[in-house]
């Protein structure tokens, strides 16, 4: 475990802050140490008269009385310790038996947009309006940015995006503004619009994409700026120099060498690279602006004449020529479709496996644990 500490924190800056969220490596690690924690725990008889699920992080415990189910917590939270790890407090809690186990809100959901697919024409849009009225109601309730993004996938393959287009993307909008988590699939929603139906409002979501930009930018929330430099990027829009500094000034690498790349296609002012040099000036390429130091001298990006790589592996990479950044890569749903036939591609979110949801965000250096009698 020392070893796989040291190799986390090398890849973080030297820092010990859990496990990065998002890369494939980190389930493997993630399931590595919950397979260990559940062998410290049946070793120490917390398994003993209980029934325990355990779901990536997420931990299930039945046992038949409330004493039981006390004893069994308290030897998971032994189990963890010993890992030098803590449970989730605030997530963790005793139900009775009564407890509901499952949310209703997809089926419910599922039913309403089938009902509005399955009405005669003429009622289609209002039963589908009403439908993901409902959605924005039920998210609001349980401030459950995931529900928004599950009826965004749900819609996506009903196939209603194509024909129900003066209803859906008014929803797109409020989710975009409104819950920054959904921007990764309003984004590759409107552009496989531009890409396959060649009708998209560009001006009217450029707005939007801009105004994204300049929020998430200055909050540093490099997701939601990495998908809405995706879109503005795939749609030609053009960002103020004003809002691009703001990404420089508060986001990770990955944000700038995005921005970076727009403002290399022509869509911001190229000032932004004098702007962004001074600011990472006294950064080296083995620090946390790595990406930006490989994607700067592989791409041969104006100004950055001050920025040495001072890292062997980044220099060797460089003389590779080898980068990390693609600005002109196809959406996944267009891979080896020919451009004529973009019109004939239904779906805009690509099928995949996910290891822990669609709507689940949660950061996997702690563990939620419900235990249940």
């Amino acid at each position: 475990m020392n070893r796989l500490d040291l190799i986390l924190r090398a890849g973080q800056d030297g820092q010990t802050v859990g496990i990065p969220v998002g890369p494939d490596a980190s389930r493997y690690i993630a399931e590595v140490i919950g397979t260990a924690i559940d062998r410290e725990f049946v070793s120490r008889g917390g398994a003993t008269g209980c029934a325990v699920l355990r779901h990536v992080d997420d931990v299930w415990i039945g046992a038949d009385s409330h004493a039981t189910a006390e004893a069994a917590l308290w030897k998971y939270r032994e189990a963890i310790r010993a890992f030098e790890l803590d449970i989730n407090e605030a997530k963790t809690q005793i139900y009775s038996e009564s407890f509901r186990y499952s949310d209703s809100w997809p089926t419910d959901l599922a039913s309403r947009i089938e009902f509005a697919l399955d009405s005669p024409s003429r009622r289609v849009s209002e039963r589908l309006r009403a439908a993901l009225e409902h959605a924005f109601s039920l998210t609001s309730a349980a401030s459950d940015d995931g529900i928004l993004k599950y009826t965004l996938r749900y819609l996506d393959k009903s196939t209603l995006p194509a024909g129900q287009w003066a209803v859906v993307e008014p929803f797109l909008k409020r989710a975009a503004v409104h819950y920054g988590h959904t921007v990764d699939y309003v984004a590759r929603i409107i552009v496989w619009r531009h890409l396959a139906k060649r009708d998209l409002d560009t001006d009217a979501w450029g707005t939007i994409l801009v105004g994204l930009l300049d929020r998430h930018g200055r909050l540093g929330n490099d997701a939601e700026v990495c998908w809405a430099l995706y879109a503005a990027l795939r749609l030609g829009v053009t960002i103020p120099i004003g809002t691009a500094l703001e990404v420089v000034r508060n986001c990770g690498a990955m944000s700038i060498v995005a921005l970076l790349s727009t403002a290399y296609a022509g869509f911001v002012d190229r000032a932004i690279f004098e702007a962004t040099e001074n600011v990472i000036m006294g950064e080296s390429a083995s620090g946390p602006y790595w990406p930006v130091f490989l994607e700067w001298r592989v791409r041969d990006w104006p100004e950055g004449v001050f920025l040495l790589p001072d890292n062997d592996l980044i220099e060797e990479l460089i003389e590779q020529s080898i980068s990390i950044f693609d600005a002109g890569k196809l959406p996944s749903v267009f891979r080896d479709v020919d451009e004529n036939d973009f019109g004939e591609v239904d779906h805009a979110i690509e099928q995949r496996s996910s290891y822990d949801g669609d709507w689940d965000d949660e950061e996997e250096e702690e563990d939620d644990i419900s235990v249940n009698f």
